[in-house]
């Protein structure tokens, strides 16, 4: 007999005890057959609940997933309100769903029986101090996948139903063809379901889409994407084909704002993300949920105009965010006094230890995104501010000029608060598997 082979087409069937495969590990083709029984896959998605597991409280997969796809629509809430703020005592789930003590039990009480939410430790209820038995949903049940592709890489993560990174992984692009990028993250899948040999019900990509288009990216079935070179591809159709699940596509800013439904921003559902690397991008989150905004809106807001005798950006706008803020606008400002193109990292280092020319560049750009922040709770009235990607230390590099920059619009920083995420891709790709879990979840 060969080896056990943990491929997408093998795991996404109830395999017979004489399944073997000739390239272990690696996924073959959806109508490839057992070579013992000679029974082809069925379709992955139909089939996900029969897979042979066992869960985290010693249940057969297939009952638990059954008993996910069948929670009772009155119930549904609870189990969304668990997954979305994690472990929570009766007193401030009923508080939250605005439902007596005594409904809650009656809805809690079926979860708990299928094992798809548990009990935890006696705790004492932070409310009324009482000693409860906090909820739990039983996130390990269900793993999602989620993809971040960039300029040169693809970065991949396995997580659970609350988010949580089980496997990760990562492999740089050759070249920008859509074969190529779909093969890449089919090779990525395979190799991160193999680490736990356990089926994901779907996932998330996240990329940036075509700084003109007049759609959200996912709202298509045709992507054009400036940073791939790509027009009409059809990039979710190709990837589902290649995974053998359902998968959902979303802006990359979009997709790391979804991320804040698992994160900091749980209890702050009015928030706003700002991302500078190779360009700017923008999400603002209006009570819980991201705010649908097309691509060209995205790629106007880089350009609003901050000050009117500032730089030119590569559009040729005077002044505007783009100009100041962005990688290759810190860089090109210090390279004019240093004689030559530095690399950004070594801007940052020159900066911090006192070179006059680097310095200036690192203060002009943070006073710039002090503006930027202030001219975004001036008009959305949103308070927490999270700064990603590349260039998003320049705020803690030069704190005191970020917060001149807001001054000169709000008068005062004081009320905005400002959290700068440490960057890591595959904290990206971990949004793009939040977008997945949320569309799970929403389908309840």
């Amino acid at each position: 007999m060969g080896a056990r082979c943990f491929c997408l087409a093998a795991l996404r069937r109830d395999p017979c005890s004489g399944h073997s495969c000739s390239r272990p590990g690696v996924r073959q083709a959806a109508s490839t057959p057992c070579s013992q029984c000679r029974r082809p896959p069925p379709q992955y998605a139909a089939e996900v609940g029969v897979v042979r597991g066992r869960g985290s409280q010693g249940a057969p997969f297939d009952a638990w997933f059954d008993a996910w796809r069948t929670v009772p629509r009155a119930a549904q809430p609870v189990l969304r309100e668990l997954v979305i703020r994690g472990p929570q005592s009766r007193t401030a789930l009923a508080r939250r769903l605005g439902l007596s003590p005594g409904s809650l039990t009656r809805l809690a009480k079926p979860l708990v029986e299928t094992g798809l939410v548990v009990e935890r430790a006696v705790a004492h209820d932070p409310v009324h101090g009482r000693p409860t038995r906090p909820l739990e949903v039983v996130a390990e049940g269900l793993h999602f996948l989620g993809f971040k592709i960039t300029s040169d890489s693809v970065y991949a993560v396995l997580t659970d139903l609350r988010a949580r990174v089980v496997a990760q992984q990562s492999a740089p692009l050759m070249d920008f063809s859509p074969a190529t990028v779909v093969a890449r993250i089919g090779e990525l899948a395979d190799t991160l379901v193999a680490t736990r040999g356990r089926p994901p019900v779907a996932a998330g990509l996240a990329l940036g889409g075509d700084g003109h288009a007049p759609t959200p990216v996912g709202e298509s079935e045709l992507l054009d994407s400036g940073l791939l070179g790509w027009e009409q591809v059809p990039l979710r159709r190709l990837a589902s084909e290649r995974l053998g699940i359902s998968c959902v596509l979303e802006n990359d800013v979009t997709a790391l704002a979804h991320l804040q439904w698992f994160g900091n921003a749980g209890d702050t559902p009015d928030c706003a993300l700002l991302s500078i690397g190779d360009g700017v991008g923008y999400a603002l989150t209006i009570h819980g949920r991201p705010v649908r905004i097309t691509e060209a809106d995205i790629g106007l807001f880089g350009h609003q105009r901050l000050a009117q005798d500032g730089p030119l950006c590569p559009a040729g706008h005077r002044g505007c965010a783009v100009s100041y803020i962005t990688t290759r606008a810190v860089v090109m400002a210090a390279a004019q006094g240093l004689g030559r193109f530095p690399a950004y990292e070594e801007v940052l280092d020159l900066a911090a230890t006192g070179d006059p020319v680097c310095s200036q560049a690192v203060r002009q750009a943070a006073w710039a995104l002090g503006v930027l922040i202030a001219n975004i709770s001036a008009n959305t009235m949103v308070k927490s501010v999270t700064l990603a990607g590349e260039s998003a230390g320049i705020a803690d590099a030069a704190r005191a000029d970020l917060e001149s920059g807001i001054t000169a619009r709000r008068g005062s920083p004081e009320g905005i608060t400002i959290t700068v995420m440490r960057h890591d891709f595959h904290e990206w790709a971990r949004g793009a598997a939040v977008v997945a879990i949320r569309e799970h979840v929403s389908a309840l």
